[in-house]
């Protein structure tokens, strides 16, 4: 019985994937003109330049981020925009290093900056009380372990120009890991890369549902009209993005502005990382259930949402089989090999090896085809994700490419887990 259980969900698995990989795949041939134009596009001054130059205004929240956060400023006094036209609000988040000290000490000389400073109340409160406070028509929030590109504002502001479009709410940028030097970091680049690509092909469907802190620029007067950031979730980048789509407005990806993000370097720090996110994002999807294959939110409902809460059941099936197929079998050969007091050569003799033309002819084509298929659209969207971010496949060797597709998916989904059962008892993480 066991056995026909687990060849469900390994089929079911198997089949959710690929027909979310080919509906992916399509959208991508489809729109792959539209890339190419857009490309072509960037490439002239008349397309990467504002059509005005509003103000706006940048929001930086920091706690404890000492070790980054005069980057952070430097970056944003390296933007290649008129100074006059640019407000920036550095928040003091209840530090208990010398984030503060620092801030105060750079921006001493520059009428631009100003600084914000009460006791902790966290990132998405801390928003709200500059929101409440800012000119600009338009603003950005740039985390304080982050770096904006010189070039990145202008060309957001021209890619919200030359959409045209009222019910546009935000323009998100395109977001890579910062200098990646351990194993882990360059694993998350990878990961990245490709998160980059797959937010362009969701921003063409509408249905991009996170706004990433480093550098998301809002329109101010939408934002005050939601009433802000929403304090009591951990992931306020990503509710926000649910509440606008909620609300019939548009998020869109500026493809070429790019962003750079200090990535976890250790696993303790990557797992209280990920576990927010997860537990962030499983709060968001509860809490907007309702959006779930409502047609009434076209592709965000019918495709973004389903495919939201599949990645969370694809996430445990995949670790119940990996349970079942490997994790099982090593316990019991541990186990054989604990009884027989470790004594290896005996153990080694007893292991049957054969592999014969016949049992090849036995295994499960049906299974072998899609398994096929389903790597080949991996290949694929990894060559690809590398050409639209600008980035060669080579340029940290093939090491790296080992544990991102054998091992690093096993570690988020291990993390996912654990969050789903923080869940389920309610319990809340702080930034």
């Amino acid at each position: 019985m066991i056995h026909i259980i687990f060849d469900a969900i390994l089929w079911t698995s198997y089949l959710v994937s690929l027909y979310f990989s080919i509906f992916l795949l399509l959208v991508y041939l489809e729109k792959k003109p539209i890339f190419t134009l857009e490309n072509n596009y960037s490439s002239h001054l008349d397309f990467s330049e504002p059509k005005d130059f509003p103000l706006v205004s940048v929001i930086v929240p920091a706690h404890n981020e000492e070790k980054t956060i005069l980057k952070t400023l430097e970056s944003i006094e390296a933007l290649d925009y008129p100074k006059e036209k640019l407000e920036v609000i550095a928040i003091d988040d209840g530090s208990k290093d010398n984030t503060k000290e620092k801030i105060i000490d750079y921006i001493s000389d520059k009428p631009h900056f100003r600084l914000i400073s009460h006791p902790n109340m966290g990132k998405a409160a801390s928003m709200n009380k500059a929101l409440a406070q800012i000119k600009g028509e338009f603003f950005a929030c740039l985390d304080a372990d982050s770096f904006v590109n010189s070039s990145t504002l202008k060309k957001m502001l021209a890619f919200y120009y030359q959409q045209n479009n009222d019910r546009l709410a935000i323009v998100t940028p395109a977001m890579k890991v910062h200098h990646p030097k351990n194993i882990l970091q360059k694993v998350q680049w990878l990961e990245y890369v490709v998160m980059i690509l797959f937010g362009r092909l969701t921003s063409q469907l509408d249905s991009l549902y996170v706004a990433p802190g480093p550098f998301s620029l809002y329109r101010t007067d939408i934002l005050r009209q939601l009433g802000g950031f929403d304090p009591k979730n951990i992931t306020e980048d990503q509710e926000i993005a649910y509440r606008l789509q909620k609300h019939q407005y548009q998020i869109k990806q500026c493809f070429n502005g790019f962003v750079y993000t200090t990535a976890p370097d250790k696993i303790p720090t990557f797992y209280r990382q990920r576990r927010r996110w997860y537990l962030g994002s499983l709060g968001c999807l509860y809490q907007y259930k309702d959006l779930v294959a409502n047609k009434k939110y076209g592709d965000f409902g019918l495709m973004q949402m389903v495919k939201n809460v599949t990645e969370y059941l694809l996430a445990i099936a995949g670790l119940s089989l990996a349970g079942y197929l490997f994790f099982i079998p090593i316990f019991e050969q541990l186990k054989t090999l604990f009884l027989v007091k470790f004594n290896i050569l005996p153990y080694l003799t007893s292991l049957d090896f054969n592999f014969n033309f016949l049992s090849f002819l036995l295994l499960d084509l049906n299974q072998i085809w899609i398994i096929f298929l389903l790597f080949l659209t991996g290949s694929l969207f990894f060559y690809w994700a590398h050409q639209n971010a600008q980035e060669k496949m080579s340029v940290f060797g093939l090491f790296p490419l080992i544990p991102y597709f054998f091992f690093y998916y096993l570690l988020k989904g291990s993390i996912l887990m654990i969050s789903l059962v923080q869940f389920h008892r309610s319990k809340k993480i702080k930034w």
